[in-house]
């Protein structure tokens, strides 16, 4: 009785063993179909939260391939294509089963301009290099950390303002690298604390050796802001001061380094 029920299950075992070595063919076989199937195919790469550059553009550099199988799509090292344009702060690439790839981006956005041999850079909150910009398009504000002074006071720059980078090493300095010299994350700071529409009518941003905060308004008005404190209330008197005051024109300064006291100081002495 025993010799029969080893027979038996013997038996079973071989059919369990040639069932599953079938079940594993099928799925392998499955998988194969699949792999190979123009089902997943990329039919379509979508690109989002692009501003500066087109969809093409973006594509092309990626080197992603409609008719890829999205399987076999190495989306690391399209990423990593992406990342080398320095106007790309961050980028995501998922798959969208069956045949969909998208492309997520998140610019870097430029807030002000650093004056460099030749001309200008523009910069974002971080102080990366983005592009060479111009004063009369960008409508950003000049950082400035060095600055020569007539008799009066008044500010002057001769045919522009001074390059705050004079070392070999820097002056090679190449869009998505980052600018550091002294004064640099102070200003940065200011120009993003501030509202935005008082950023866009300033033409200058100086701060000195001390940390002292100077802005130049289109109107060609000083605004001693002091030190880099309080910037945000600053920012909102600055506004109403300017909204208020008439013949700006006639204004040499306003200091409001003392939130409590602004002073108004026109160029007549008054």
């Amino acid at each position: 009785m025993s010799e029969v029920f080893k027979k038996q299950n013997i038996k079973k075992f071989k059919l369990n063993v040639g069932e599953s070595i079938f079940f594993i063919f099928l799925v392998i076989l499955a998988a194969y179909i699949f792999w190979r199937s123009s089902l997943f195919e990329v039919k379509e790469i979508l690109v989002q939260g692009n501003h500066s550059f087109t969809a093409a553009e973006i594509v092309a550099l990626s080197r992603l391939n409609e008719g890829t199988n999205i399987f076999k799509v190495n989306l690391s090292q399209a990423g990593e294509r992406i990342m080398d344009l320095p106007l790309v702060k961050e980028v995501h690439l998922t798959r969208k089963f069956p045949s969909q790839i998208i492309i997520e981006i998140k610019e870097r956005c430029p807030v002000a301009l650093v004056p460099v041999k030749g001309g200008f850079a523009e910069v974002d909150p971080e102080g990366v290099y983005l592009r060479p910009g111009k004063i009369s398009a960008s409508g950003l504000p000049v950082i400035t950390v060095t600055k020569e002074t007539i008799p009066d006071g008044r500010s002057i720059s001769g045919t522009g303002f001074q390059p705050v980078v004079d070392s070999k090493p820097a002056q090679a300095i190449k869009p998505g690298q980052v600018f550091d010299f002294p004064g640099l994350k102070i200003a940065l700071k200011v120009i993003t604390a501030l509202p935005h529409d008082l950023t866009t009518s300033l033409s200058e941003v100086y701060v000195d050796k001390q940390g002292q905060i100077f802005l130049y308004h289109l109107s060609g008005v000083e605004c001693r802001l002091g030190r880099a404190t309080n910037i945000a209330r600053k920012g909102i008197i600055l506004n109403q001061l300017f909204s208020q005051l008439i013949n700006t024109h006639q204004l040499e300064y306003i200091d409001i380094s003392i939130t409590g006291s602004p002073v108004v100081k026109y160029k007549d002495g008054k």
